[in-house]
């Protein structure tokens, strides 16, 4: 492997993680790209893991934004250059498109938040591989088997010898009635996924897309997010079709 700029040395047990997961979220947090890292058994020490960072952003292969969110806690996020030397090396979950430059709060606030769902996960250790959606985008754009959509992640549960896909959408406000409307009507058409499931801010907002879904015959269910936080699996989903509630797990076993 060649050297990028700066001409340092990378470390393809610690460094090569951590900037696949940076390309991964897209934009994460400080504390929750440590947290990534001691998950997945690259990193002990905060400060190898402080020191590491610093490097990564002077020799500028990872950019460092300043933002009054989060307490003001860094946020990481890579250019497309290094995204794009990922992609020529080893990483398949890659930027096969122009992607979004925006470091906006919308998409920063948005990135952060799928990060903690993806993080509720892993601490629970459940049999579950998760697909970014950097990796969607890349299956759209180049397979001959598309989602309908570029979904924020795709979980794949592994139970009893077989697995199911569930498409995770997160939504901390609400789209316009128009946007939605072709939302359900593509959801229909989805044959890759055994269950797309809705997170939610608020209560409100997931009563507004079950009306908005209704109708809608797949297997669409919205629920809490911050129920998913405190109950996984077994948190309360509600489908469009004005059901009772049932916990997750009854819809993937």
């Amino acid at each position: 492997m060649r050297y990028w700029k700066g001409s340092i040395h990378l470390s393809p047990s610690q460094d090569h993680p951590l900037l696949r997961q940076v390309l991964r979220s897209e934009h994460v947090t400080h504390s929750q790209l440590f947290e990534f890292m001691q998950l997945g058994g690259y990193e002990r020490s905060r400060q190898s893991f402080a020191w590491r960072m610093r490097r990564l952003v002077r020799t500028g292969l990872v950019k460092q934004h300043r933002t009054k969110l989060f307490g003001c806690e860094p946020v990481y996020s890579l250019s497309r250059e290094t995204g794009l030397e990922l992609q020529g090396l080893e990483e398949y979950c890659v930027v096969s498109a122009k992607p979004s430059e925006s470091d906006g709060a919308n998409d920063v606030l948005h990135a952060v938040e799928i990060n903690n769902i993806h993080l509720s996960l892993l601490r629970a250790h459940l049999p579950a591989r998760w697909i970014p959606t950097t990796e969607v985008r890349s299956i759209n754009e180049l397979s001959g088997l598309p989602y309908v959509k570029i979904y924020d992640a795709v979980m794949e549960f592994s139970f009893y010898g077989t697995s199911k896909k569930v498409a995770l959408e997160y939504e901390r406000s609400r789209k316009a009635k128009t946007d939605y409307a072709g939302i359900a009507r593509e959801s229909v058409a989805e044959e890759r996924v055994a269950l797309i499931l809705y997170l939610v801010a608020n209560y409100d907002l997931l009563k507004f897309l079950t009306h908005e879904f209704r109708g809608v015959s797949r297997h669409v269910v919205f629920g809490l997010v911050r129920e998913w936080h405190t109950r996984l699996l077994e948190m309360p989903v509600v489908a469009p079709n004005g059901s009772a509630s049932r916990p997750l797990l009854e819809y993937l076993i």
